[in-house]
């Protein structure tokens, strides 16, 4: 068995005996606590409700003693369930315990075991042809993500497999440098970096129609996830110089191109602030709290979707190049494909904490169909209009400032990406505690399947 397979065999059975102790834990504390454990489970869910919506609100407060007030309850409550659980017996809260680690612990193994079990190499995975990069260029830019290039060593890496590499200074012109590489004979364009300096470089690879490379040395690296590539190994990404080619979309929004997204509106001014890239935590706290307490004025455009609909204030327009889908276990947005030639729009209207609460609890629970306080909908074109001569925007995460009217578009397969020759496809989601995943992670840890 290969060792790809012998990890997940690995991970599957680990999975399955967490899977055990829940069943163990669940009929040890079901039968010992002579029908009490449903009490408990009510209360549990009751306290979580009540802590959630402190802590909600505790957020949204501009008031210090409304702050502390819902803190205090949040903790009153939290104190109350334990001291419910010391009550309902050490040996049952013992077995809450189990059946709570052994729930988690079967989350963690089974995703492992599936994610290693269809790691494949990347030409069964939609790519075309495999052909190794002649002379190929690299932009590092050292101060993404904290300076994790320099930590990795990813100069000397790249440049050991004859990668010519340009360290990328502030003040520089990523798309400038790009193509003058192109003019001195670069064969392969590659970005490590964020998600901010992936679209500069990807425009130029498209107009002189090369293969690019994504190294993930970002903070948060959404595209390099889409693509399949593993944002914890930067490193092995390397790889894909030598690796096959897939076709993908961009966006285009006016003459600057985009791989993630472009937004308008609230998260637009989170990334404009000046202290974003140092506090980005504080900034947007401030920033969405000031939005929601209508402290900022909802942005006012005028759009239309495919219905004849007219838009005209939001609070945060949302333009992506392909669909994300919400509410997914592993983060809050991904996209399953990069190539459907589609361009996905999001308006979020809600005006109040509580209306944005409402959402997110819906969204959550995949019960936030498109209506009322949001709208969404595919196209493979977008006008925006505005009032304003000059409109702040955010994209792929780095602050612009866009002249209306805006004209959106889709590129379909005009990106020529290089991807490692095994690589973990994005999966499709999954139910993780349905019987198909079950019995599949079964069928990984007795060694009766080990690929996709």
């Amino acid at each position: 068995m290969a060792s790809g397979g012998m990890v997940a065999r690995g991970w599957a059975v680990a999975a399955m005996v967490a899977l055990l102790l829940v069943v163990g834990g669940l009929v040890a504390v079901v039968v010992g606590s002579n029908g009490a454990f449903f009490a408990v489970v009510l209360d549990a869910a009751l306290s979580a409700a009540v802590v959630a919506a402190t802590a909600w609100w505790a957020f949204t407060t501009r008031r210090v003693w409304k702050r502390r007030l819902n803190v205090a309850l949040a903790v009153l409550v939290a104190a109350a369930l334990l001291a419910v659980l010391v009550g309902f017996g050490l040996a049952q809260a013992l077995g809450v315990v189990a059946l709570a680690a052994g729930t988690l612990g079967y989350a963690a193994a089974a995703r492992r075991a599936l994610a290693t079990a269809r790691r494949v190499p990347a030409g069964q995975g939609g790519s075309e042809r495999a052909a190794a990069a002649a002379r190929p260029w690299l932009l590092v830019n050292s101060g993404s993500g904290g300076g994790k290039a320099g930590r990795l060593g990813l100069v000397a890496a790249a440049r050991a497999r004859g990668v010519q590499v340009h360290l990328l200074d502030p003040g520089d012109d990523p798309a400038a440098l790009a193509r003058q590489a192109v003019a001195a004979g670069a064969e392969a364009l590659g970005v490590a970096g964020g998600d901010g300096s992936l679209g500069l470089v990807a425009a130029v690879a498209v107009e002189a129609d090369l293969p690019f490379v994504c190294i993930p040395v970002g903070t948060r690296n959404h595209f390099a996830g889409d693509l399949g590539l593993d944002r914890a190994d930067p490193l092995a990404a390397l790889d894909a110089f030598d690796g096959p080619e897939r076709r993908i979309d961009v966006g285009m929004v006016g003459d600057r191109m985009f791989v993630n997204n472009v937004s308008l509106g609230a998260y637009a001014d989170v990334v404009a602030e000046p202290g974003y890239r140092a506090e980005k935590l504080a900034t947007t706290h401030a920033v969405l709290l000031g939005a929601l307490r209508g402290e900022r004025a909802l942005l006012r455009l005028d759009f239309r979707d495919p219905a004849g609909r007219r838009y005209r204030d939001v609070l945060l327009l949302l333009v992506a190049n392909n669909a994300y889908e919400l509410g997914r276990a592993a983060e809050l947005g991904a996209r399953e494909r990069l190539d459907d030639g589609v361009l996905q729009v999001s308006a979020l209207r809600a005006r109040t904490g509580a209306a944005l609460a409402g959402l997110a609890a819906r969204i959550a629970a995949r019960r936030a169909p498109p209506g009322g306080d949001w709208a969404q909908w595919t196209a493979t074109a977008l006008r925006v209009d505005a009032g304003s001569a000059d409109l702040p925007a955010g994209i792929d995460g780095e602050a612009v400032v866009l002249h209306p009217p805006l004209q959106f578009r889709v590129l379909p397969r005009a990106l020529r990406v290089l991807l490692p020759r095994e690589l973990q496809p994005r999966p499709r989601e999954v139910h993780l505690h349905g019987w198909a995943t079950v019995r599949r992670v079964g069928a990984i840890a007795v060694g009766r399947e080990t690929g996709p």
